[in-house]
């Protein structure tokens, strides 16, 4: 059902800092509030950042952003009752909030906005690892075939699957085997860049995407470090454990222009790199 006009909330956001952030984060798509403009005499404030991209109006003259914007409520977050008294002065009590209002309103924004990044950070990182999970490795995935298009740019998909982990994990019990997984995790991410993505699909796969390849042998070097890497001995219950890790390679665009397609000839290589005797890695054929 459509949200009537007359429904709609006008609001004026007074503080650009991070209460204003808050709030626009927040509600910006909410369809039943109209964020009319925000106000700060810092042009650097880190909400009008935010309010740019979405096409709201910024001032830096309280007096000008009211006149604009009637009729609307004003939220004064900047903790100045002179602000708030002014602000009265022109739409009244009713359509003003401050003082404590706006105090409590800034915390309860606050929590609420770092909840939110909590349940995405949740919902979108292996809680085991703290790496990127199988729901974020496919959205970064997406964006960079995006990227390669637009750019004509190549780019790496790697499957990795660990040698000898399910001797170990059997043996020594899970909580060694989760040691062993998150230990693995902090050296795949030491062998890529930080614009790279090491992501843990479940149990003991996992892939990365090694984004603007220039050559091919580039990623064979990257290969090279991860296999080296997960060779050296673990430490783990007081002695030295060895695993090793088989790698599949699929290549955008040779080997696919889908998520799909570049990861299953990914783990198709991997399969390869297994039967070849482990301890590799293999390109996918074209």
């Amino acid at each position: 059902m459509a949200v009537q006009s007359q429904d709609i909330k006008r609001i004026l956001v007074i503080g650009a800092g991070r209460g204003g952030t808050a709030m626009l984060e927040l509600f910006i798509e909410d369809k039943q509030i109209e964020i009319v403009g925000i106000v700060d005499p810092d042009p650097q404030a880190p909400a009008l950042v935010i309010a740019k991209k979405h096409g709201i109006r910024d001032y830096s003259n309280l007096a000008d952003a009211i006149e604009e914007s009637r009729p609307c409520i004003v939220f004064n977050l900047t903790g100045d009752d002179s602000v708030t008294a002014y602000s009265e002065s022109q739409l009244g009590s009713k359509n003003t909030i401050g003082g404590f209002q706006a105090h409590f309103l800034w915390n309860l924004l606050t929590r609420l906005k770092q909840t939110n990044e909590q349940i995405t950070r949740l919902a979108h990182h292996d809680s085991l690892t703290e790496l990127p999970n199988r729901i974020l490795f496919y959205d970064r995935l997406n964006q960079a075939i995006a990227r390669a298009h637009r750019e004509k740019e190549l780019f790496a998909v790697l499957f990795l699957d660990l040698d000898g982990f399910k001797l170990i994990n059997d043996t020594l019990g899970h909580d060694v085997g989760d040691a062993l997984l998150r230990e693995v995790a902090k050296r795949l991410v030491s062998c890529v860049r930080d614009s790279d993505t090491v992501a843990r699909m479940g149990g003991d796969e996992f892939t990365v995407i090694i984004c603007n390849v220039r050559t091919p042998i580039s990623i064979d070097r990257v290969a090279e470090k991860i296999v080296e890497s997960l060779a050296r001995p673990f430490m783990l219950n007081g002695k030295d454990r060895s695993i090793s890790v088989s790698i599949g390679i699929a290549l955008y665009p040779e080997h696919g222009t889908t998520p799909e397609q570049l990861v299953k000839m990914a783990d198709a290589a991997m399969y390869l790199a297994k039967h070849s005797g482990k301890n590799c890695y293999r390109l996918a054929s074209s």
